[in-house]
């Protein structure tokens, strides 16, 4: 069930493993059922009850689902934003609906066999026996796989409600609203209650077993009204958390606080109620309605405490975490008819259940990541679960870890690219390769090729022949530009929008951004932070496109004519955040007809002719290869004098020195000595990258 980003690097790596956290603790519960005090509703009690297995039984039942529900809409709008509408039905289609009825046509008739076995061949209740509560509507038993069910009512109203929000709220303002309200509820120890409030209400409203919690709604296909409302507003919370990524700093920071009001909530809930699941409290007492806000306060605190710690410990990317919420999904799925098996075999032996319950757990977790690794991880099976993955071979430890072209620091690339509009060949076979840590100044006249070569790299066009790949993907594949900032010369943003709001919103589409504080600081745009875009000059408008470039902390990074309305003041900062971001590991491409701001930036510089590419290497590499030089002098003689000179090409003077740029310096300086006895301060100096440029440039016409 993981979703898929760019590269590992990018992944959310904290709250995979919290997901897959929340499953295995699902594991745990259904293994200590078995064990509970006077819990009559699961057919397989063992002879040897726990108190200590019930008050774990019941403080994962007070996080798990709602952990899991939370991580679920926050990781569903990432996809949604990403990938599409479309998409995102065939992922979830794939992902959750497929393993939802295979799974219950595969796993159903395995429980019911292995309660069959457990109760010595008979499934009716026993002669005697109180009757059955009457079946509710719509009756159907889901089992342990109800949540795929919940999950998939959930994704289908929220596409119909996403493009109806969009409609109603075409400027954002209602969003907006969402956001403040979101950020308000999280800045503090009482975002458990706020945040819970919508459960508290089902509560209240509706009958409930109040050791056992939020309901299961595994009896029928129509959810429980605590269900229900629960699950969808974690989901909902999720979702809105997405929409402002720095919010997860906020309970990142606040982890051990909710951690300490979780376990304080869960003794006090557990005082007022006691240890044993049949001493059940009636929810017309007088304490329940105490005990129903303590309780959900006790949920969300678990939930934002194991969220923050998992922020705080586990960002790193690390093998087993992601090895082992891979394989969570599939136990999950797999291991109540294996742990249903295990109780029925074990539930009359005469041993402590200190020693049972733990062979149980290491029995079934064995035997569900061996089944895991051998029989879906590599097949079809994994492949629908989780995407697939590839066996390791000999030499696989020095291969790259993602696709990439020959060489590995190869992040973006164009081979023998071909594009014509009409008769215009506008690419000619173009070879150009984009590598890590270098920042690549693409050159050439008007109509040489430039944008259209960005525009293929970008994937904003396909090329007739050859091919373009970015970070080792098609470009067309969306996944492939989540590393990816742009600031293209001709750009449009929500005129009445401030640029806070602007910033805030573009850092919502990348799964570890700068705040919008950070980027804003980065960019110098903090000092019209709150006007509104369309009352900035052209100048400071430019400046807010690249804060809204750079806020997603890309991998590799387009500028397309950056410094274009800049005034001089404004251009050295950008040039001196182009360095540092450089410094930080960034990759950038610059177009730009500003030459001297190539010759100031650039690792390597690219000159583009006729759609060919004509020059490539450093600014001193291209140098290298004019003949052309730069000669300058204190001189009487006056620019019209020399001009018309053998090999001198431009001649100007700045009021004070005169300056040609010749193809044999050494016979214009004999000539300048010899017209002016008074001369003296002679320069000589290789030509810069503007005259490299133009010679280049002339020679492939």
């Amino acid at each position: 069930m993981t979703t898929s980003v760019a590269s590992s690097s990018e992944r959310l790596h904290a709250l995979d493993a919290l997901r897959g956290f929340a499953l295995i603790c699902g594991v745990v519960l259904h293994a200590a059922m078995s064990y509970l005090p006077g819990f009559t509703v699961w057919p397989l009690l063992d002879r040897s009850p726990s108190t200590a297995l019930a008050v774990t039984f019941y403080t994962i039942h007070m996080f798990r689902m709602t952990t899991f529900f939370v991580i679920a809409g926050f990781f569903g709008r990432l996809m949604l934003e990403r990938r599409g509408v479309r998409a995102f039905v065939r992922n979830r289609a794939t992902r959750i609906v497929v393993p939802l009825v295979v799974g219950w046509v595969v796993f159903f008739p395995l429980i019911v066999l292995a309660m069959w076995w457990g109760a010595g061949g008979q499934l009716g209740a026993p002669a005697g026996a109180t009757a059955p509560p009457a079946p509710p509507a719509l009756a159907f038993p889901l089992s342990h796989l109800w949540f795929l069910y919940v999950l998939t009512l959930i994704y289908a109203a929220v596409l119909p409600v996403h493009a109806l929000v969009a409609r109603v709220d075409a400027g954002g303002r209602l969003r907006r609203a969402a956001d403040v309200m979101m950020r308000a509820a999280l800045a503090g120890p009482w975002a458990p209650i706020v945040l819970g409030v919508p459960l508290i209400g089902a509560f209240l409203v509706s009958p409930w077993l109040l050791w056992s919690g939020i309901p299961t709604p595994d009896q029928s296909l129509i959810p429980n009204l605590p269900a229900a409302v629960g699950f969808s507003s974690a989901f909902a919370i999720g979702w809105l958390i997405h929409r402002q990524t720095p919010l997860l700093k906020t309970v990142e920071r606040w982890w051990a606080p909710y951690l300490a009001m979780a376990v304080a909530l869960t003794v006090a809930c557990l005082a007022i109620l006691g240890p044993d699941p049949a001493a059940q409290l009636s929810t017309a007492a007088s304490s329940a309605p105490l005990y129903t806000v303590l309780y959900v306060a006790g949920v969300w605190s678990w939930t934002l405490g194991l969220t923050g710690a998992a922020l705080r410990f586990f960002a790193a990317e690390s093998a087993t975490r992601r090895y082992v919420s891979d394989a969570s999904y599939w136990i999950y799925l797999a291991h109540l008819p294996l742990v249903l098996a295990l109780q029925a075999a074990m539930k009359d032996w005469p041993l402590h259940w200190a020693l049972k319950f733990p062979l149980l757990l290491t029995v079934a977790l064995v035997l569900l990541f061996a089944s895991y690794h051998l029989l879906v991880r590599f097949t079809v099976i994994g492949e629908v679960l989780n995407g697939a993955r590839r066996r390791r071979r000999p030499g696989d430890d020095a291969a790259p870890a993602r696709a990439l072209p020959p060489t590995a620091d190869v992040l973006a690339s164009l081979t023998g690219a071909r594009k014509q509009f009409g008769t215009v060949t506008a690419l000619d076979g173009l070879t150009l390769d984009v590598r890590a840590g270098e920042l690549l100044a693409v050159l050439g006249p008007n109509g040489a090729g430039k944008s259209t070569a960005i525009s293929l790299l970008l994937g904003l066009l396909q090329p007739d022949a050859g091919t373009a790949t970015l970070f080792g993907r098609a470009p067309l594949d969306v996944e492939s530009r989540y590393g990816v900032g742009v600031m293209m010369q001709e750009v449009t943003l929500a005129m009445e929008m401030t640029v806070r709001e602007i910033v805030a919103l573009t850092t919502n589409y990348y799964p570890a951004p700068m705040t919008a504080d950070e980027a804003m600081a980065l960019t110098h745009t903090t000092e019209f932070a709150d006007r509104p875009y369309g009352k900035l000059s052209s100048g400071q408008k430019r400046q807010v496109q690249f804060a809204v470039a750079v806020c997603g902390r890309p991998s590799l990074l387009f500028l397309d004519e950056p410094t274009v309305g800049l005034d001089v003041q404004a251009r050295e900062i950008l040039w001196k955040t182009i360095r540092l971001l450089l410094s930080q590991g960034a990759s950038i491409v610059l177009t730009t007809h500003y030459l001297e701001e190539a010759e100031a930036l650039a690792t390597r510089v690219a000159v583009l002719a006729k759609g060919r590419l004509v020059a490539m290497g450093t600014v001193d590499d291209i140098r290298g290869v004019v003949s052309r030089k730069k000669v300058s002098c204190l001189s009487v003689l006056a620019p019209e004098q020399v001009a018309g000179w053998a090999s001198v090409d431009a001649v100007s003077h700045d009021g004070r020195r005169l300056h040609v740029v010749a193809r044999d310096a050494d016979d214009v300086v004999r000539r300048l000595l010899a017209a002016d006895p008074s001369l003296r301060d002679l320069e000589v100096a290789r030509a810069g990258l503007a005259e490299a440029f133009t010679e280049i440039t002339q020679e492939a016409a």
